[in-house]
């Protein structure tokens, strides 16, 4: 199982070259890329490398149930779409400052990443609940209610704290990280405990 995890990582590798190459076309002044050519080649060359493998190893994806693939379909199709948001959010002149960056965006980089966000995830989370059984949906809502309870309870003390000039302005990408992180914790402790 390690050579998906290769192929997720030189995919990675390959588009932060791009990203890199941009950066640098742009400080010396030369013409760089289009921001999301980088990222779309390195997920399309990593798809072909990934399909590749799962078509070698087809006898052994095929004595799977057919509860554990859509499982793992919908996995994989929920990293896709959190990696390419990465890679998007990272290349260009909207990812100077990094992923969680407020700093402008196109409006085709920003359209595009909404609809692959609401689609994708519709999509996904449409199969995984489909698969998953009462233990992991268990698990599933106590790492979604520590999540939210991580947004919610910040939110306003530091919207609080800000209204009287003691806290930087609320920076909503920062509380929906820290949901994100609280919520993989409790899900996986509950799920492998």
């Amino acid at each position: 199982m390690w050579v998906p995890v290769a192929i997720g990582l030189g995919t990675a590798m390959l588009a932060g070259g791009f990203a890199g190459y941009n950066q640098s076309a742009t400080e010396s002044g030369e013409a760089a890329i289009a921001p999301w050519v980088g990222p779309l080649f390195a997920v399309a060359l990593g798809g072909i490398a990934l399909a590749l493998y799962v078509r070698r190893h087809a006898d052994s994806f095929r004595s799977w149930s057919p509860r554990k693939r859509l499982y793992w379909i919908s996995v994989i199709l929920s990293g896709a779409l959190g990696f390419v948001t990465a890679l998007v959010l990272q290349t260009g002149p909207q990812g100077a400052d990094g992923l969680l960056s407020n700093s402008a965006m196109t409006p085709n980089i920003a359209i595009g990443l909404s609809l692959l966000w609401i689609v994708g995830l519709i999509v996904a989370l449409f199969l995984y609940h489909r698969t998953i059984d009462d233990h992991e949906r268990r698990a599933y809502h106590l790492g979604a209610l520590a999540g939210f309870y991580a947004f919610v309870m910040p939110c306003p003390v530091w919207w609080v704290l800000w209204r009287a000039d003691l806290a930087p302005p609320v920076d909503a990408m920062q509380l929906f990280a820290l949901s994100l992180i609280v919520n993989g914790i409790v899900y996986f402790w509950f799920k492998f405990r």
